[in-house]
């Protein structure tokens, strides 16, 4: 007779390392520019007693240039921290193409943050354990989500009755100071025009374009003061301007590439030398010879995140 040898492995009743998700959950049904998240949850909701299990809770804001981010661009990388034994929701905010002026990106996701509270019992949230992560505009909305904890200024309508306080903020590539990226803008558009006149017919629309496009960008998210970019609106979403002496923040997870041409590296560092000196509790990372996104991802900077997530979630 043949052996056929047969593995055997143990089942898994408390479902462990195992995710799922809630697709298109509504946090503001407001009549115009409703907005929903993309909600992952460990799939073992309820205990060996039948009782609820409720999860830390992980916010994410992709980054997006201030437009419509794509929520599921990190999903298979955020489902890594759902299989830990969190629950991670990617939430949306309006497009300042549509012409939502900041701070309108800010109100949405704190708009969220709350929704998550007050909804915390039916998505297994634990509502004292509730921090942000986010990239490039995410990465700035997730900072001044930290920085502006509470302030009626950002608070709309709903959920109201609930705090928008975070327990940590992860921070990756984002712009700490609007000032010096206008600047950085303006002297890239100053160059570029000098040679100018040395490109083809086709380069030179190919520029004009692109520079047009920039500036509908800039009109639609900080609008224009005496035709030159609004300098209040641009301070209001500048993390370097909120920080406060007499104010105490969460910890902070600053990451940045320092080969980033998009949002310069040494605006994460003055933001992280600020931080410090205010005596906010702040970490520092860099990944030497990345760029904005692609190759600044790799498993070592994941493990970094979800390591400072774990140590500062509660």
């Amino acid at each position: 007779m043949s052996d056929y040898p047969i593995r055997h492995i143990a089942h898994n009743p408390q479902l462990t390392g195992l995710a799922q998700m809630i697709p298109d959950i509504t946090f503001t049904d407001r009549e115009d520019n409703p907005l929903v998240l993309q909600l992952l949850q460990p799939w073992a909701l309820q205990d060996e007693q039948g009782q609820s299990i409720s999860y830390p809770c992980v916010v994410f804001v992709q980054g997006s240039g201030w437009k419509f981010p794509n929520v599921y661009f990190e999903i298979p990388q955020l489902a890594e921290l759902a299989r830990e034994g969190y629950v991670v929701a990617t939430v949306t905010h309006r497009n300042s193409q549509d012409g939502h002026k900041a701070p309108a990106f800010l109100e949405d996701v704190k708009t969220a943050i709350r929704f998550l509270r007050a909804k915390a019992a039916d998505l297994h949230i634990d509502p004292t354990k509730l921090g942000i992560w986010g990239t490039s505009s995410g990465g700035n909305a997730a900072l001044l989500a930290g920085l502006t904890i509470d302030n009626p200024k950002y608070k709309t309508a709903e959920w109201a009755d609930q705090s928008d306080k975070v327990n940590f903020v992860v921070d990756c590539f984002g712009p700490a100071d609007g000032i010096g990226m206008v600047k950085e803008i303006e002297d890239k558009v100053t160059a570029a025009m000098a040679h100018f006149v040395t490109l083809s017919p086709e380069e030179q629309a190919a520029q004009a374009a692109a520079g047009e496009d920039l500036k509908e960008t800039l009109v639609n998210f900080i609008g224009l003061k005496d035709g030159k970019p609004d300098t209040e609106v641009i301070k209001e979403i500048s993390p370097l301007h909120w920080i406060d002496k007499d104010k105490t923040y969460p910890p902070f997870l600053i990451i940045h590439g320092d080969q980033d041409e998009t949002v310069g590296y040494d605006q994460s560092v003055r933001l992280y030398h600020a931080l410090r000196d205010h005596g906010t509790e702040a970490e520092m990372i860099c990944v030497n010879g990345a760029p904005h996104e692609g190759s600044f991802w790799s498993q070592e900077v994941l493990d970094n995140i979800f390591t400072f997530i774990e140590d500062h979630i509660g």
